[in-house]
């Protein structure tokens, strides 16, 4: 997927762009990958590489043993396959991911199963000093599990970069170990080849890119784990961004789903408590859509109606979407945008642009994606949004625009869902724990509704409890708690994860990266209470629609029924009339309260005027 990172720095420095008078075949002009050499350095065991005899023996009365001479004709006829046959080539790099990921998830599932049995038996129970050092042991089984992980997805590459990437969005669900050790995965991805680009382009579109453009930059503006993004321009002379797929991704993909698939299922019949096969199911279900960028631009064009129609409806936004030009299956392109991106905190200031309202438009953007529109973008990491001052003409009513690249992953959210999901948040914001148990119940079938409260929000039970969810910011002391839960109650929590639905899932993914782009904008103490507030006014929308339709419902089925009696419309209105009230007080109450938290933040003369009266609290 799209992502807004910097071109790696060990490419060539070589002239970096081509026009149609400059043949591309000019060998100066293409870079090549190399292949890494067989066997690589792993630190597999499994992979061992036999040394091969320096000398042998080539005396007449000596022969070379049996035990010698079979080993060394395999190698040979192996080393001969490999560089000859593409598919023994194939197989022989296919079998190597498979051991790859196959050691490291065993081997970790051990690690965790025996340190759990064993690791810890001379400390004693409920002593503090053993406690913590329980703690200590538990924290290095985390880190040594997860930097073994990262090692095998790093070097497959591919798919496993994805999946990595997926665990280390997942900051308040996972422990921080191995979300840390995720991290490089997301902004380390190598480019593919210019040489297989062209190849892959010709074969894909039947034309060299010099049919189709006039001037592309060799140097890609952007590398993700699926693929790679060039600046270029078409024929009419429009600039484009042009996302290719990488072009040896295809030849892998199947087999290593079907081992991810294979390696989960081992994981929970092995460890009936980790309960982790979701992410294969994810992988499973979301991957193929995102190798086809004809799903990606029918997302994109579906989002941009969306939010123009939201405009029409008088609910202003400043997001921009880029035009999709054309696509193919692994070539999509696109209109071109200057910008960067939104986790840049520089050129935000270089442009006068305020963090708490990029903060606030992004918790306002996804509300309309989840609440009204119903089709959610499920990967907002920062290399996927970029931000950009204002242009003439532009509808944004601040000095500035939000772009939603990479439309890959979505999840289409039905009504009821919808509905359900609204209602859990309102009872979470006013701390109702009787609703938050029964809608946790209706969307999961979970009881721990404690936990999956927890989970939702990335705060602690004891501030959602207390009806401080939009009264009180996470302070460091509650982060480092919900940190060291998550590693506490890892199995629970992969038990949530895997009997949620996939939409609730995606939803717990948004959430936490919308919550880490905040951090990691440095929003000010506010954000966190305008997001909860911006996010309430929504679901108060929806519940309020919800229940005029069924009100309309029921004066249909009356009429139909033969009975319209001035009662019963009598009755109908009075119910509208409290829905509407009701929807009314809540929409104006947190209206009122991000302009007061706005003014508290901006320490404005009116709020410290009324501060001095003993009114600076709401």
């Amino acid at each position: 997927m799209l992502s807004l990172t910097r071109p790696v720095a060990s490419r060539a420095a070589t002239t970096s762009t081509w026009t149609t008078a400059r043949v591309l075949s000019n060998k100066s002009l293409t870079r090549t990958t190399a292949m890494p050499s067989w066997p690589p350095h792993t630190f597999s065991p499994l992979l061992s590489q036999p040394s091969t005899p320096s000398s042998l023996s080539t005396s007449s009365h000596r022969r070379i043993p049996l035990k010698v001479s079979i080993p060394l004709a395999a190698l040979v006829t192996g080393a001969a396959l490999y560089g000859t046959s593409d598919s023994f080539k194939h197989s022989t790099l296919a079998l190597r991911r498979m051991l790859l990921a196959a050691e490291a998830v065993i081997v970790t599932g051990y690690d965790y199963k025996f340190s759990a049995l064993y690791g810890n038996r001379d400390l004693k129970a409920g002593d503090p000093e053993d406690d913590q050092e329980r703690r200590r042991r538990r924290n290095k089984v985390h880190k040594r599990c997860a930097e073994r992980v990262m090692v095998m997805m790093r070097t497959n590459g591919g798919i496993y970069i994805k999946l990595g990437q997926h665990l280390a969005s997942l900051k308040y669900l996972l422990p921080e170990e191995w979300t840390k050790t995720m991290e490089p995965l997301q902004d380390r991805c190598l480019p593919s080849s210019m040489e297989s680009i062209q190849e892959m382009f010709l074969s894909d579109l039947g034309q060299p890119l010099t049919e189709v453009f006039s001037s592309f930059d060799l140097n890609p503006i952007g590398v993700a784990s699926l693929a790679q993004v060039h600046k270029a321009t078409l024929k009419d002379g429009r600039q484009v961004a042009v996302k290719i797929q990488h072009p040896n991704l295809s030849e892998f993909s199947e087999i290593d789903m079907k081992t991810i698939a294979a390696l989960t299922r081992f994981i929970a019949y092995a460890f009936p408590e980790f309960m982790f096969f979701w992410l294969s199911e994810e992988i499973q279900d979301n991957l193929p859509k995102e190798l086809d960028f004809r799903y990606e631009a029918r997302n994109s064009q579906r989002t941009a109606a969306n939010f123009d129609r939201a405009r029409a409806q008088g609910s202003p936004s400043t997001v921009k979407i880029p035009e999709v030009i054309w696509a193919q299956k692994r070539v999509l392109v696109m209109e071109y945008m200057n910008g960067s991106r939104i986790d840049n905190v520089e050129y935000l200031k270089a442009h006068n642009i305020k963090v708490a309202d990029v903060s606030k438009e992004m918790a306002r953007t996804f509300s309309q994606m989840i609440y009204k529109d119903g089709f959610l973008h499920c990967d907002p990491h920062p290399g996927n949004v970029m931000i950009r001052p204002k242009p003439e003409g532009s509808p944004s009513h601040y000095n500035f625009e939000i772009v939603l690249l990479d439309h890959g992953l979505y999840r289409e959210l039905s009504p009821a869902f919808r509905l359900d999901y609204a209602k859990l948040w309102t009872a979470v914001m006013e701390s109702d724990k009787e609703e938050i148990q029964r809608r946790a119940m209706n969307l999961g079938g979970i009881d721990t509704y404690e936990l999956f409260a927890c989970i939702l929000t990335g705060r602690d039970w004891d501030v959602i409890q207390d009806a401080q969810l939009t009264k009180t910011v996470r302070n460091k002391e509650e982060t480092n708690k919900i940190s060291t839960g998550a590693g506490n109650w890892l199995v629970e929590i992969a038990d949530i994860l895997a009997r949620v639905p996939r939409d609730l899932l995606l939803l717990f993914k948004t959430n936490d990266l919308l919550r880490s782009l905040d951090e990691d904008l440095g929003a000010d103490d506010g954000a966190q209470m305008r997001t909860f507030a911006v996010m309430g006014q929504y679901c108060a929308q929806i519940i309020f629609e919800a229940e005029k339709k069924e009100i309309q419902q029921r004066l249909v089925a009356s009429r139909q029924a033969g009975n319209q009696r001035v009662s019963v419309l009598v009755k109908s209105l009075g119910a509208w009339c409290q829905a509407y009230w009701r929807y009314i007080i809540k929409a104006i109450s947190l209206d009122v309260f991000v302009w007061w938290v706005d003014q508290s933040q901006a320490n404005s003369i009116f709020y410290r005027i009324l501060s001095r009266l003993g009114l600076g609290t709401l």
